[in-house]
């Protein structure tokens, strides 16, 4: 695999275990995302452009500036750049548009994705996005992102419908898969828009999105369905986190 190389000057160095990738998206090109993390002192570890092709804006070995205010699984860091590696990928729509990756991107994703995987020992179960971890603060990489298929090549959870937690507490579960609950709406929107894209609200022009990142308020279609959904990856990830 090829990359480009395009080093960004803002990092430091590591100190910490990388545990987690964390997937973003942009809705512009790569070169331009690098001109705007350059302005804004922050930094990514890869760019992922629609046309497949990877730009190295950071080394793994480098902690990247781009997870920002963040946390999982009642982490008591204020931010998990010291312990993850960030990939960004050109969506024009911030991932609210199935049609927003294409077939060439993810296929470099998935590439990139096994050999950070088996190079840092990356549990399936913490290949995550943005908005898993910043539910509050951020949408992306969107319901059109294809989290089913990552999963099935191993980078990610599932869920199975024919297990279930026994646990029923909606926050409970939630917090448990990994989400910030501070703001139930907010954790809740996210976990649809991982899990159920369909469920996860109609489509938002992008500068509203950005300002405004999740629904007051936001309910699922289908309720029911919701938590049957939420109990089945609760324990998809408990079953993870055992092996």
């Amino acid at each position: 695999m090829e990359f480009i190389i395009k080093h960004s000057k803002n990092y430091r160095e590591r100190k910490g275990e990388i545990k987690y990738i964390i997937l973003h998206c942009s809705a512009f090109a790569p070169q331009k995302q690098i001109e705007l993390l350059d302005y804004y002192g922050l930094s990514v570890h890869y760019i992922i452009g629609r046309d497949g092709k990877i730009v190295e804006n950071l080394l793994p070995s480098k902690v990247a500036y781009h997870a920002g205010v963040s946390s999982w699984l009642g982490s008591k860091e204020k931010s998990l750049n010291e312990y993850s590696i960030g990939i960004e990928l050109e969506a024009p729509t911030l991932g609210q548009n199935k049609k927003d990756y294409t077939s060439i991107q993810i296929e470099s994703l998935c590439d990139l994705l096994k050999i950070l995987k088996n190079k840092y020992n990356i549990k399936p179960e913490n290949i995550l996005g943005h908005n898993d971890i910043s539910p509050e603060l951020k949408p992306d990489p969107g319901k059109g992102f294809p989290w089913k298929r990552l999963a099935k090549e191993g980078y990610g959870i599932w869920y199975d419908l024919r297990s279930l937690s026994k646990t029923i507490d909606e926050k409970e579960l939630l917090e448990n898969i990994g989400y910030n609950t501070n703001n139930i709406y907010a954790s809740r929107q996210a976990f649809c828009r991982h899990f159920i894209p369909d469920d996860a609200g109609k489509y938002v022009e992008v500068s509203k999105l950005v300002d405004y990142p999740f629904i007051a308020k936001f309910m699922p279609k289908n309720y029911d369905r919701y938590l049957k959904i939420l109990r089945a990856t609760s324990l998809s990830f408990d079953k993870f986190r055992q092996k």
